[in-house]
């Protein structure tokens, strides 16, 4: 299996052309696009931190923490 990874900016008519190497003609292959638009590592790390001062998901981990008490009394 060949992995191939191109980063390209999408052009006015959205249409993208890629250049695959050492691939045989017509042979069938699976082509994924994945945005970067609003997914950063920093914007994630941000909305992390929101988080953490949310009154329903600090209850939730509350609840969490809870559930799973005994297994952290557990010595193995």
């Amino acid at each position: 299996m060949l992995a191939l990874h191109q980063t390209v900016r999408i052009p006015d008519d959205h249409i993208l052309r890629l250049n695959v190497p050492s691939i045989p003609k017509g042979e069938e292959v699976e082509v994924l696009v994945l945005s970067k638009n609003g997914d950063s590592h920093a914007a994630k790390l941000a909305l992390m931190a929101e988080a953490a001062h949310d009154p329903l998901y600090q209850q939730d981990m509350d609840e969490i923490g809870s559930d799973f008490a005994f297994v952290d009394s557990e010595h193995l």
